[in-house]
């Protein structure tokens, strides 16, 4: 092990990129010698939408059962679609953002509900994978990344809006909502009580780990076609509250900009 970390030091510059590294050779790797008998796997779902004239969005139950293959921006190859998102989220979030600690919790991202977004090209029978974000439901609430202690921060300054609570309890299965009983609570507090104020916990998830793959220069374009799908499929779904964990203040902008 010494040595190996010897050797990872002086190629990747620490152990933690080697790792990284690994994980994604081994993701990318892992299919070639069973893509072959897979070929005429080319399925496609009829129950998908289609959002913008070529981009499907759909809620897969569990990404784990299912035996459709995409392609991704870091593979030459197309992978099964559970192994295309945890090589996007290695990728996006660890090898770009360095969120090391998610090496860790790689086989959140390979089972259970996702949302995707794709699309098909003229040159492949596989579609490529546009966006992603993994779907919780309130049965395993004290896995949700929302409530996590390392997402919260005594600093911060909760936007107790009037007319965005009344709205909050009008969309939604919720007792009625006053600002008053939000006052001097930290951040904490105020997400419990929202999430304890739901009326019907079905209605109710968390969407996290929303990622965005495909040419740079439509990146925000695929990030406003992400956000529109993932809204519109939970809608269909049954849910009316999602909690979720943004990073980028490009998106906490675009829906503090849509208001009610």
């Amino acid at each position: 092990y010494f040595h190996i970390e010897k050797m990872a030091i002086k190629v990747f510059g620490c152990l933690l990129k080697c790792s990284t590294e690994f994980e994604m050779f081994k993701l990318i790797h892992k299919p070639m010698s069973v893509l072959h008998r897979h070929l005429d796997v080319t399925k496609k779902n009829s129950t998908s939408a289609i959002i913008d004239e070529k981009y499907h969005y759909e809620l897969v139950q569990d990404i784990s059962t299912d035996e459709r293959y995409f392609h991704t921006e870091f593979s030459e190859h197309p992978l099964p679609l559970s192994d295309a998102i945890v090589l996007i989220n290695i990728a996006t979030f660890i090898k770009e953002h360095k969120w090391y600690e998610m090496l860790n919790h790689l086989e959140i991202s390979s089972k259970g509900e996702h949302f995707i977004l794709y699309q098909y090209t003229d040159n492949n029978i596989y579609p490529t994978i546009i966006s992603s974000a993994l779907i919780q439901t309130t049965s395993n609430k004290h896995d949700w990344l929302f409530f996590d202690n390392f997402f919260q921060n005594t600093k911060w300054k909760p936007n107790l809006n009037a007319d965005g609570l009344l709205s909050l309890s009008h969309a939604t299965s919720m007792s009625p909502l006053t600002r008053s009983q939000f006052v001097d609570k930290s951040s904490t507090e105020i997400e419990n009580d929202l999430f304890y104020s739901i009326l019907d916990k079905t209605k109710a998830c968390e969407a996290i780990r929303l990622t965005i793959s495909g040419e740079k220069s439509k990146a925000n374009y695929h990030l406003y076609l992400a956000q529109k799908g993932l809204a519109m499929a939970l809608k269909e779904s049954g849910r009316d509250i999602v909690f979720t964990i943004i990073e980028k203040p490009a998106m906490v902008l675009f829906y503090q900009s849509m208001n009610l």
